[in-house]
């Protein structure tokens, strides 16, 4: 059994992904190269190095149509070659909590039948007459109500396809995806134009004659509103959440609008945790400033935070200063009206970046790993580091970022942290704890002064000075 599924440019889909494939891999996969990443051109390098690291096996896709809606269809061509019993194909806006390979079949492709009759049946069944399909297919429930939508009428999200399908349903789905991509208007004076991939695929199986049967609602289980699951085995756990856009807070976290019952409630909790293990800097970052903006980069640089930062970096001569490096500049809310000379500001995030060049284009940026790079280039008279090495990982990582903090620092560094651990840290997936700041200040051996100079929030704020 192999999954696939696709990576476009938008940072959701690299955090979605990132997780999603973590989750496969540790629970549905006998190795993790079975989980297939197919990235849009436009996806940077980073990015795929992450997946790399997990072990993933990685395609570039080829946009299909006009690129908006169906790209998912692309990814079969580049997978015909290979051994498999099974492919499943995929949305990223999922996370596995179980196996999903009991749930699928050597000889039917396995979908589950939409969550609501979207599109209605009668535009389906506009559709099937300009398509000259000979006879309408029998009527379904949909999953989460008592409405009625036609047989192979599939939520998008997950496709089981035998092998011995694949080439047809590839070329019967690219067929009707193209043919309905040129006869859009029953689905766009409705505003469903994104449903060209999945009622393409409703033709493809109907016409072609390719066996499908229903999924269980166990291996596509919306919590984006509430329903009835009509297509949920109850003698079996949920194994595959799709959770939307719509569940996704401000910590990266799954918090569902739907009112959960026990059952969805354990199921929400156990991805909960998956994610807080798989926590992953420069996607969250990415994610956070693309969906969350107003919340940028976090509590820190919002309201009083940000107004006692910038009073305190006045205060400590940062506007004199010959030459300013900020390491985790972010969206420059906190420095942003300051007079800086020769300012170069650093980021993990690239749309961190993007926002802080709209910002101040007077000023340098430059996106890039900081526990990983050469700190000559970064030299500046003084160095500006808030709340960044709470973020670390790895106590390497924490270690790394210490010792290019203080290379960087020709003359003062001020950094921001814990000077001691503090319960409920724990309960925060976000922030680690390794040792006191100023104890790791120390070992640098760069710095002949030390001094806490003030705190907000839960983290200290010293001023090093060589």
């Amino acid at each position: 059994m192999i999954f696939s599924f696709v990576v476009d440019a938008n940072p959701k889909f690299a955090y979605q992904g990132y997780h999603l494939a973590r989750s496969l891999i540790e629970y549905s996969v006998d190795a993790a190269d079975d989980v297939h990443v197919q990235f849009t051109a436009e996806v940077p390098v980073d990015t795929r190095a992450l997946f790399a690291a997990l072990g993933c096996s990685q395609h570039q896709i080829e946009r299909f149509g006009d690129g908006r809606y169906c790209n998912k269809i692309a990814q079969l061509a580049n997978l015909h070659a290979l051994e498999f019993d099974v492919v499943v194909l995929l949305d990223t806006d999922m996370i596995a909590l179980g196996d999903i390979r009991p749930f699928l079949s050597n000889s039917h492709l396995v979908a589950k039948p939409v969550d609501l009759p979207n599109p209605p049946a009668g535009v389906l069944q506009e559709i099937a007459r300009l398509a000259g399909m000979e006879a309408l297919p029998a009527a379904v429930q949909v999953d989460a109500s008592t409405d009625v939508t036609l047989a192979g009428n599939f939520n998008g999200g997950f496709y089981g396809i035998p092998r011995h399908l694949c080439r047809r349903v590839d070329d019967a789905w690219r067929h009707w995806a193209t043919w309905l991509i040129d006869n859009i208007e029953p689905l766009r004076k409705i505003g469903k134009e994104m449903h060209v991939d999945q009622v393409s695929m409703w033709i493809a199986l109907n016409v072609a004659g390719i066996p499908y049967r229903s999924a269980s609602a166990n291996v596509n289980y919306y919590i984006h509103f509430n329903g009835a699951h009509n297509y949920l085995d109850p003698a079996s756990d949920i194994v595959l959440l799709h959770y939307h856009d719509a569940s996704l807070n401000v910590l990266g976290k799954l918090e569902p609008p739907a009112v959960l019952d026990s059952r969805e409630r354990r199921a929400v909790e156990q991805a909960n945790r998956q994610i807080s293990r798989g926590f992953e800097n420069s996607l969250f970052w990415n994610l956070r400033y693309s969906l969350f903006p107003e919340r940028g980069s976090g509590v820190g640089s919002r309201g009083e935070n940000l107004l006692y930062k910038r009073k305190l970096l006045m205060e400590e001569g940062v506007e004199e200063s010959a030459s300013v490096l900020d390491v985790g500049c972010g969206d420059l809310e906190v420095v942003k009206p300051l007079k800086l000379r020769n300012y170069l500001g650093l980021d993990t995030s690239h749309l961190a970046i993007e926002a802080a060049r709209g910002v101040r284009p007077d000023w340098t940026f430059a996106h890039v790993d900081h526990c990983r790079r050469d700190a000559l280039p970064f030299r500046r008279e003084m160095v500006l580091c808030f709340e960044v090495l709470i973020h670390q990982r790895s106590e390497a990582d924490y270690r790394e970022l210490v010792r290019f903090l203080a290379d960087c620092t020709d003359r003062t560094l001020i950094v921001s942290g814990y000077a001691s651990d503090y319960e409920g840290r724990a309960e925060n997936s976000m922030v680690y704890f390794y040792e006191p700041l100023d104890e790791s200040l120390r070992k640098t051996g760069k710095f002949e002064s030390i001094r806490r100079i003030g705190s907000h929030t839960d983290v200290a704020v010293f001023r090093c000075d060589v």
